[in-house]
């Protein structure tokens, strides 16, 4: 009879449907990439031939992302409408008229209000808007230090980047410069009596414990990236991307493996910078590197996503920043090309050489150059993408800025 009984438990186990996954989502954020940018990405990195983790996402919309008082979004005025599912302006920063939303959580402020661990991811200071104005709320973005003390007061179970500087007081000197607080607080001293484990290198970032479920990282004084023209760069000997700091892939890595431990799911925002700022400098070799990391995270992710059906990946940017245009006609492979076109727009190369392609499916490097509308925010050319439930049910035909908090609360909580 216990023998009967045995067998009839372990088929009942056997027969027993799986244990629903939590509800996640991931917003990522390559900031200053519209399709022609990752056209150009593609072309370098896996050939007209290839695809990229990009492509690879199924859900795709045009996205439409003008705010209150601008046809272009600002960096803080897009994050804002992100966050917050509103139509912001353009000195926005977790605010609309100048003051904090009323009556309104962001998307973080509602996943953690809703017990789901809350993570976010910044190429740049962790203070800039694609990750702050989803946690602070400030008259001005670059009142860094405000948004640091309120992005740590929120107390997220992740934080990773750069901007060690606005975590603690002047005249304190961390492990990649001086601290540049003028209200004394030393925030890093802070997050550890809170339980954060804090992290400063690539390397203790890779050696972070298994039971790490809180964690701080500050890989950079500012910037984990060197902002500057190919020009300016090379005369300094400064790489793109600074040795000492995870790139951007491997923070967003690191996070999805600390939040997806939560058994309430989580919500992670990880926002790619310097694809934007290296736009803005119209250097070519540093955006497309840039791109390449930010689609190595999108891998990252798509990996998650086979993993756990229930959670939503969105991908989008705010805005086309520098307005890159790939050409190859009438280009010869070695041979110099003009610094700038017929109609005397900036003509980017390789040293003044074409760039070459990754090779085609019959092995053939073909040369490009990269053509710059200007230097800053353009807003044709934004594409959202996604995949997971919310992507599936919001990421269709022509979005709104505003249909990105949709699409991931959608995801969250259905």
């Amino acid at each position: 009879m216990r023998m009967v009984c045995f067998f009839l438990a372990f088929a009942l186990m056997i027969a027993a449907p799986a244990a629903a996954q939590p509800r996640s989502a991931i917003f990522l954020h390559p900031d200053g990439m519209g399709a022609n940018t990752w056209g150009m990405v593609r072309l370098a990195q896996v050939g007209p031939d290839g695809r990229l983790s990009w492509d690879r996402l199924p859900e795709t919309a045009v996205y439409v992302g003008p705010l209150l008082d601008s046809v272009t979004a600002s960096s803080n005025g897009g994050a804002t409408t992100h966050a917050y599912g509103v139509r912001a302006e353009s000195n926005s920063f977790g605010t609309v008229h100048g003051a904090p939303i009323a009556g309104a959580r962001s998307i973080a402020q509602e996943a953690q209000e809703r017990g789901k661990a809350i993570g976010f991811v910044n190429s740049a200071t962790v203070t800039e808007p694609g990750t702050g104005a989803f946690l602070a709320s400030v008259a001005d973005r670059d009142d860094h230090a405000a948004i640091a003390a309120q992005m740590l007061e929120a107390r997220p179970d992740v934080i990773l980047g750069g901007g060690e500087k606005w975590f603690l007081p002047a005249g304190v000197r961390g492990i990649h410069g001086w601290g540049a607080r003028t209200d004394g607080r030393n925030l890093i001293a802070e997050a550890q009596a809170a339980g954060y484990v804090i992290v400063r290198t690539r390397e203790e970032l890779a050696a972070l414990p298994a039971t790490a479920t809180r964690v701080l990282g500050l890989f950079a004084h500012e910037d984990t990236f060197n902002e500057g023209t190919e020009a300016y760069l090379a005369r300094r000997h400064l790489p793109a991307f600074q040795a000492q700091a995870p790139r951007f892939d491997e923070m967003i890595e690191a996070a999805i493996r600390i939040l997806e431990r939560d058994p309430d799911g989580y919500l992670l925002v990880g926002n790619e910078e310097a694809s934007d700022n290296f736009g803005g400098d119209n250097n070519a070799a540093a955006v497309i590197e840039a791109g390449v990391g930010a689609d190595r995270a999108i891998a990252a992710a798509l990996r998650a996503s086979a993993a756990n059906p229930n959670l939503t990946v969105v991908v989008a940017s705010d805005s086309d920043c520098g307005g890159a245009q790939v050409s190859g006609d009438d280009l010869i492979v070695g041979q110099r090309v003009l610094s700038r076109n017929e109609n005397g727009a900036p003509q980017d190369s390789d040293g003044g050489r074409p760039f070459l392609a990754a090779p085609d499916r019959a092995g053939v490097r073909l040369p490009f150059v990269v053509t710059w509308a200007n230097e800053g925010d353009i807003s044709g050319a934004v594409v959202a993408r996604g995949i997971g439930p919310g992507a599936a049910a919001v990421v269709q035909g022509t979005i709104d800025s505003t249909d990105i908090r949709r699409a991931l609360m959608v995801g969250l909580f259905e």
